[in-house]
């Protein structure tokens, strides 16, 4: 008979959750800051299915509502430095990466909508309007929201397409010898995506300060987790690269906010990558204002217990316990993030003069529209140029006036006879010598006398 001997993880994989004593020991002003930030968001996504409702979102509008507690937790202790980008359902994780940027992490809940509060939600709200006045002047939409000023790196239509990006970022971060990190954020069903496997290999060889956080909401469109996969708990997948993993109640953010404060202190100390697993739900189904129970693949009874468990009614009823707060207060945190998606789209639209009266508004739980109200249209002075469709993205060649060039029969200088790969290998160590931002990545380049075809032999 063989000898068996059970094998052990090269990397810890913990559950987190909080107990009644982690929430007297959290700071206040932390919980009325992830308070605000949960109702400024939610608000936010009521407003934006309401607009896809009236036809003005061109596109998918993929909400986040009831996944609010994921990002609000990972994300409201991130510096401004610190970069974060996410996949097609990511209104929630820029909200909450340019809010805490704006507020420096705190926001007053007696005066919740500051200028600079204010100012981000109408320009995430034109972003997704394609307006020019939004974060990528239009261009970007729903799915492509970015804004470096703030670290957020930039959503990403493409399932798992944002992983690879964050890593190249991660790596970036580390070269500049910073101790800043990079939060991506995907789901389900980017967690079998071939580009999240090898980011989470190479991130794990290079022990870059790369946070995987996994939004679990149990589906990939209608396919659930247990049919995608053999192993549904998707944080095990850290244990076959040697990560530790931390899995969590997304619909906790206090536990989420503790297990990134673990996750952020080995990124800061260059001790490489981390998964964090937040099981969360969202709301409705994979786009628009309808629930998930409408298209037939979850059922009401299984929605409801997860709407029981909404991250905003359990941060407002753990704060109502500690004293921090009353129904009324939680009422008036309300009231203000309505009032000022209200003011948001207001500014951004006007009464159609050509259209007739339309049914109820759709999406969270506003009251319907009043008997009459005219259909909304974008106040066409918003739209951006035409003209503006091309800068910045396709070149001029101006980047290289004043290059200098000259064939060989009018160069001056002395010719040597060599080898064309030997010449490669030369100008980019003259080049690299130069400038230390330019790097070369691949197989093999650091051995074999300059790799397989010895391009860089010698670097």
């Amino acid at each position: 008979m063989p000898r068996v001997k059970r094998l052990q993880p090269g990397s810890e994989w913990n559950e987190l959750t909080t107990t009644a004593a982690d929430w007297k020991a959290a700071d206040p002003a932390l919980l009325a800051t992830m308070l605000g930030q949960l109702h400024l968001i939610r608000a936010f996504e009521e407003t934006v299915l309401e607009l896809a409702g009236e036809g003005l979102v061109h596109g998918p509008a993929h909400s986040s509502i009831g996944q609010e507690g994921g990002a609000v937790g990972s994300i409201v202790s991130l510096r401004s430095a610190d970069a974060v980008n996410g996949s097609h359902r990511g209104h929630h994780q820029f909200l909450a990466k340019s809010l805490t940027h704006v507020t420096k992490g705190v926001l007053d809940l007696g005066s919740l909508v500051t200028q600079e509060v204010a100012e981000v939600l109408q320009r995430t709200l034109a972003e997704i309007l394609g307006l020019a006045q939004g974060y990528c002047a239009g261009r970007g939409g729903s799915m492509h929201l970015q804004w470096f000023e703030a670290g957020a790196l930039g959503t990403n239509a493409i399932v798992g397409g944002g992983v690879p990006m964050a890593a190249g970022n991660a790596w970036a971060q580390q070269h500049s010898g910073t101790s800043d990190v990079t939060v991506t954020y995907f789901g389900d069903g980017a967690a079998n995506i071939g580009s999240v496997l090898e980011s989470l290999n190479l991130t794990a060889a290079w022990k870059l300060p790369l946070c995987f956080f996994i939004e679990n909401n149990g589906y990939a469109v209608s396919t659930t987790v247990e049919e995608a996969t053999g192993e549904p708990r998707l944080s095990a997948r850290a244990l076959g690269f040697g990560i530790p993993a931390w899995r969590v109640d997304g619909m906790d953010p206090l536990a989420v906010h503790l297990a990134t404060e673990r996750a952020l202190s080995r990124l800061r100390a260059g001790e490489g990558p981390v998964v964090i697993e937040a099981l969360v739900y969202r709301f409705f189904h994979q786009n628009g204002p309808f629930p998930g129970s409408a298209f037939g693949y979850r059922t009401k009874e299984e929605e409801a217990a997860w709407r029981a468990r909404d991250p905003l009614e359990r941060v407002a009823a753990e704060m109502t316990k500690l004293g921090l707060i009353d129904e009324a207060g939680v009422a008036a945190v309300r009231a203000q993030a309505v009032d000022a998606m209200e003011a948001a789209a207001a500014a951004l639209t006007e009464q159609d003069p050509d259209a007739g009266p339309h049914g109820p508004r759709t999406g969270g739980s506003r009251p319907p529209s009043p008997p009459g109200k005219g259909v909304r249209r974008i106040r066409p002075s918003l739209w951006p140029d035409p003209a503006f469709v091309d800068v910045g993205i396709r070149g001029d060649l101006s980047e290289i006036a004043g290059a200098r060039a000259v064939e060989q029969p009018d160069f001056r200088g002395e010719l040597k006879r060599g080898k064309f790969i030997d010449a490669v290998s030369r100008v980019m160590d003259r080049r690299m010598s130069a400038d230390e931002r330019i790097v070369v990545l691949g197989e093999d380049v650091h051995k074999l006398n300059g790799g397989t075809n010895g391009a860089t032999k010698g670097l």
